[in-house]
């Protein structure tokens, strides 16, 4: 995302701390008589901000799934809390186990921190988001066809309204209200109104679901006639058509951000008039510079249907109650597992990636 360089970050556990509990986990699987020995070309282990990873390669013969089996084991030799789980998965040849931190244990990290010496793109929509176990600045580009459109989802103080208030202030600090306009629903009235000064906002910030159908339906037109300025012009996209017009004719992004997504459909005919525009913006909005981030504290089949995830490809899955919720938000579960306070999983395309979201505590407009 843009041209960035890696966060410098020190982890807070010394070598000796990370040794002693890989050596735990070694020792729980021998006690089980599961073989399981160190790598020996890549690292045994890396700290990211909410957890560490451990690497280790089964002995010849020895079913992944004897590792998964112990993992209550290993909670137990780790003095991990209760709502605490291991997430395993396989990778290059290796088990890998993503164990979660104690809280005295995790770092932070700002939003002025990942921002430092990244340069914004020209031509496309993009914003940070956090830093993976690496410290490299993880972020999201609207412009790609991988992450046009945004599910946010998590449990209250799993950092849900940190991430899009950090998303909405990196874009709105890096894009001139002659690039960027928004358009703000709010229900809830609490998690929004930092930006109701914002020169970028489009009238005022909505809190009912008459004001989001009214504002989908009016980036439905605004779509349609960005096609038939494309067309007149014989370009296929906004990045296009701004680099064949004089700057006083340049198109701006639009992002539309409905928060609290259950509140604004709890009433059917609503919900079916919200889902109708937003099918029609996610098939071809994206070109025409029109996006769309929807987020929610409640996870639920019936208010994230299947058919509307598959309509916002790119997701940022917050902790949630249960692996039931976390399939709700990224089809799959894992989410659960996260340890709150800004610990995601951030899924794009095929890829995914853990990350540890920034908090922008500050929040300058740019004007020019």
């Amino acid at each position: 995302v843009g041209r960035h360089q890696s966060v410098a970050q020190v982890g807070k556990l010394d070598a000796k701390t990370l040794i002693s509990r890989y050596q735990r986990i070694l020792d729980t699987f021998g006690s089980f008589s599961v073989d399981v020995r160190p790598p020996q070309d890549v690292p045994r282990f890396e700290e990211g901000p909410a957890s560490v990873l451990y690497r280790l390669k089964p002995g010849l013969g020895v079913d992944p799934n004897k590792l998964s089996a112990r993992a209550d084991a290993l909670k137990l030799a780790l003095e991990l809390e209760e709502s605490q789980s291991i997430r395993f998965s396989n990778h290059l040849g290796y088990c890998l186990l993503d164990v979660p931190k104690r809280d005295e244990d995790r770092y932070f990290i700002s939003a002025k921190e990942i921002y430092e010496g990244w340069q914004r793109p020209k031509g496309s929509l993009e914003a940070l988001l956090g830093v993976d176990r690496r410290g490299n600045p993880v972020g999201i580009n609207f412009s790609s066809s991988d992450s046009p459109h945004l599910l946010i989802g998590g449990t209250t103080g799993s950092g849900k309204s940190v991430a899009l208030n950090t998303i909405l202030c990196g874009l709105v600090g890096h894009y001139t209200p002659e690039e960027l306009r928004l358009g703000l629903i709010d229900p809830k009235s609490t998690e929004l109104f930092h930006f109701e000064d914002a020169p970028h906002l489009d009238g005022k910030i909505g809190f009912e679901d008459s004001e989001a159908i009214a504002m989908l339906s009016i980036a439905v037109e605004d779509m349609q006639a960005r096609y038939r300025c494309f067309r007149d012009r014989r370009v296929r996209s906004i990045t296009e058509y701004n680099a064949a017009v004089p700057d006083g004719e340049r198109m701006p992004w639009k992002l539309i951000v409905l928060d609290e997504y259950a509140d604004l459909t709890s009433e059917k005919q609503a919900k079916e008039e919200i889902e109708t525009s937003l099918r029609r913006l996610a098939q071809k909005a994206r070109a025409a510079g029109i996006h769309v981030i929807i987020a929610t504290q409640n996870p639920k089949a019936e208010v994230i249907s299947t058919n509307l995830r598959s309509n916002l490809p790119a997701q940022l899955a917050l902790r949630v109650r249960s692996g039931i919720e976390s399939q709700v938000i990224m089809g799959e579960s894992g989410a659960e597992s996260l340890t709150g306070k800004g610990d995601a999983f951030l899924k794009m395309g095929s890829s995914m990636v853990r990350l540890q979201v920034a908090s922008a505590d500050e929040c300058p407009f740019r004007t020019k």
